[in-house]
Order: structure tokens, then sequence, then C-alpha cells
């Protein structure tokens, strides 16, 4: 018992080593071209590519290295990992990326509370930190300062917002996102697949992940596709003294980034497990005879 339980922790010890890993690096490229002002959307990607990577080798023969929420419990619905181990895996991954958002706030802490003294978070720089839709780096005019701490001015921000970014289509494209990231994720580890290769896994998710960026997620919903991106620093921010709830006054953190995100990482694994996985087995099949 006591040797399963070492066991146990080792990998939800692994999952907090991988996902400090991810935003480290991640996280640490957008807040430091957002304090710079000098933001570069290629060295972003880039960084967030190789956190991914990086990660998955550190801790992938451990854990698995799901450092993400949403690949965790799109492993249990398909019964690749034991349910016992869905609320662990979260929390460490969430612990982890708050560890990381410490660390930068350690770093660039001095500078932020210069721009924006604690408690309130202008979203730009909240932004660096986690993901907001729409997204303020693109879309400044839509995230007034004076409104963001004034519970009085919400109602303002919302129709504001609301008129040209409705909560479903931020919904729907974290929903697609994760579907799509869940189906590279499973294409390359699942040892029944064609493209299955251990060695070549990281980089084919690491180019997953950053895919969103390359497409449309970045300038929408700033592509979290991962709870843990979002909630960890949001927590860090919070201990360091910010009101991060703020951010919420949609609910986005529920209806953009939390529920569709789960689901579509789930439909995703289920797309994979009952209609490609079947289907390239029959190609397989065909192509023998």
């Amino acid at each position: 018992m006591s040797v399963v339980l070492k066991g146990s922790l080792w990998r939800y010890f692994a999952e907090f080593v991988g996902t400090f890993i991810l935003i480290l690096f991640g996280d640490g490229a957008v807040v430091a071209s957002t304090l710079t002002s000098q933001p570069s959307f290629g060295f972003i990607m880039v960084s967030w590519g190789f956190g991914v990577v990086l990660a998955i080798y550190a801790v992938g023969p451990i854990s698995g290295a799901h450092i993400n929420p949403n690949v965790t419990l799109a492993f249990a619905v398909t019964k690749r990992i034991k349910w016992v181990d869905v609320i662990p895996y979260i929390v460490f991954q969430i612990l982890g990326a708050a560890a990381a958002a410490g660390v930068l706030l350690a770093w660039w802490g001095g500078v932020i509370t210069r721009i924006d003294p604690p408690p309130f978070l202008y979203a730009n720089i909240g932004a660096a930190f986690f993901t907001q839709y729409p997204e303020p780096g693109f879309w400044p005019q839509y995230w007034p300062k004076k409104y963001l701490p004034n519970v009085s001015g919400a109602g303002i921000l919302y129709s504001q917002v609301n008129q040209v970014f409705p909560l479903w289509k931020g919904a729907f494209a974290e929903a697609l996102m994760t579907f799509l990231l869940l189906l590279i994720v499973l294409a390359v580890t699942d040892p029944d697949s064609p493209f299955y290769s251990q060695s070549l896994a990281p980089w084919a998710i690491g180019i997953g992940y950053v895919m969103p960026f390359l497409l449309f997620e970045a300038q929408l919903t700033g592509g979290m596709i991962n709870e843990a991106r979002s909630w960890g620093p949001m927590l860090a921010l919070y201990l360091f003294g910010y009101r991060t709830g703020a951010f919420n006054f949609r609910g986005e953190y529920f209806y953009v980034y939390g529920i569709p995100d789960f689901i579509g990482g789930i439909l995703g694994a289920l797309f994979w497990d009952y209609v490609l996985k079947p289907y390239l087995r029959f190609v397989k099949n065909i192509n023998k005879k």
C-alpha cells in the first residue's frame, strides 16, 4: 500500500513539475513581451511550444505529462487513467502553474506593481498571466480600465463587450481547439495509432498546442485550452494581492474557458476512440489484403 502511495505521489508531483515548466516558458514569454512593450507573436508561440516539448520529455515517463486538466479528464472518461487520479492530477497541475506564476511575479513584481498597484490589475497585464475573452492585447477598447475595478460599471462593460464578442463565440473556439488538441495527443500517444511515436510525440503535441495561436484563438480568447494555465496564475496573483475575480464579470471562466474546454477534450478523445481509430484500423486491414 505504501509503495503504491509513494508511486502515486511521484506521478502527482511530476504533473506539478511538468505544468511548472510549461507555464514558466509560456507565460514567461507573454509577461516579458507585455511589460517590455515589445510583443513578439512568434517568440510567444515558440516559447509555448518548447514549454510543452520540454515538459513532456521531463515528466512523460513518470506521469504521462498531461499538464492539462482537459487531458486528464478526457483520459479518465476513456479509461486511460483511473478516476481516483483525476482530482490529484488537476490540483497538482494548478499548483504547478501557480508556482511558475509566482516565480514570474518574483521577477517582474516590482514593474507590475508600479504599473498597476494592488488590488486592481489592468486587463493587458492580467492577460499576460491568464487568458481573457476577448483578448485585451488585440481588443483593448473593450477593456476600459475605469470599469474593471467597479462593480457599478460592470453592466456598461458587459453590454459593450457582449455586442461584439458574445460568450458562445469564445466557448465554441475553446471547445473546438481543445477537441483538436486531444485528437493530436491521442494520435501520437495511442499505441494502436499508426502515428504512434514516443520520440516524436512531444514535438507533435507541442505543435498542436501552438496551433490555436497560429489560427485565431490568440486573437479571440487567448487560446487557453488548459485550465491550469489560467487558474494557477490567477491563484498566484490573488495571493500577491490582486482582485482577479474582476475579470470574470461575464462568467467567462465557466462558460468560455471551463465547461467548453472539458467538453471539447472529452469529445476529442471519444471521436478518436470510436471514429478515427476504427477507421484507421479498417484502412490498415484493407491494405493488407
